[in-house]
């Protein structure tokens, strides 16, 4: 037991110096981060901007998402060419700082909004939210309907959705800790392999996306600051009418162990009544659409963009 105890002190001090070395190395790496920083409320957000046209499309990540420049990149690249194509890395995210101050979902579409305006990107905007960024972006459609110009749901949460993780609090807690240790140590170094990552992105990509994990995934933002105050949100959301704007629904097959016709049956409950919602399904799991279908995707949304127009 004595030597097994020594061989496991030597293999994490290893670690750690390498993982030191290596971050030493990324920090350069990064600075080829896509994007720029912007001032939000005394801290740095990124905002990527790619393209020009008539309308103007926001990408919204999922969350524990740590690189959304890059995890949106085989979609807006193929829409660049017509449309102004946006991320927005919500802090805890991206090259975004990570923040100490307690916020809820309203604060945090009131930074994205700054960010946007601090970048020079001026409303209407098309949401594009994938994932839990369908609260963030219900809640904006709700508080300033003027800045939105139509939705563009990514297989993106509604309430119903949300309401099902059952949120425990001390359990995120413990896994934030966990997860700052495997930073820390560089344990987490061990699971951010090539194959981790989607085989669309470069390698080039990759590298960089491997640097961001090291450094951010699991943090305290995007791992319990934004769960936490979920609830509030969802109660928000359905205490208030969504207004009726053009919707496109990108639907799949849910996340694991949910059934899929209630994940998809949800998204319809919110937005059935409206004339001007329209619906896509893809035979892919919630975290594969971007990666097999973002060519179909990029289609329907042009398609989407010039029903619009007309």
């Amino acid at each position: 037991m004595l030597t097994f105890l020594i061989l496991d002190i030597i293999i994490v001090v290893i670690l750690f110096v390498y993982n030191r070395i290596m971050l030493s190395k990324e920090d350069n790496l990064l600075e080829n981060y896509p994007g720029q920083l912007v001032e939000v409320d005394g801290h740095n957000m990124n905002v990527y901007v790619e393209g020009e046209g008539k309308h103007t499309l926001v990408f919204l990540s999922p969350s524990q998402d740590t690189s959304p420049a890059i995890t949106f990149k085989p979609l807006y690249s193929k829409l660049s060419s017509e449309c102004k194509t946006v991320v927005v890395e919500k802090f805890g995210y991206g090259m975004s700082d990570i923040v100490d101050t307690e916020r809820d979902y309203k604060t945090m579409v009131d930074e994205c909004r700054t960010a946007l305006k601090n970048a020079g990107v001026a409303a209407p905007y098309i949401l594009c939210p994938y994932s839990k960024s369908g609260l963030d972006t219900l809640i904006w459609v709700q508080d300033y309907p003027d800045e939105v110009e139509a939705v563009i749901g990514i297989d993106m949460a509604f309430p119903k959705h949300l309401e099902k993780m059952n949120i425990d609090t001390d359990s995120l807690k413990k896994t934030t800790i966990f997860m700052s240790i495997a930073r820390a140590t560089g344990i987490i170094r061990l699971f951010a392999l090539d194959s981790a990552f989607s085989p669309l992105h470069s390698k080039d990509d990759i590298k960089l996306e491997r640097a961001l994990v090291c450094r951010k995934f699991g943090n305290k933002v995007i791992n319990y600051s934004e769960f936490v105050t979920i609830p509030d949100a969802c109660d928000l959301v359905d205490s208030r009418p969504i207004p009726d704007k053009p919707m496109h629904l990108f639907l799949t097959n849910g996340v694991t162990e949910m059934d899929t016709q209630i994940w998809q049956d949800i998204a319809h409950s919110y937005v059935d009544d409206f004339k001007s919602t329209s619906f896509k399904s893809f035979d892919c799991t919630h975290y594969e659409i971007i990666e097999k279908e973002s060519e179909q995707m990029s289609q329907d949304i042009k398609e989407f963009i010039n029903k619009i127009d007309d």
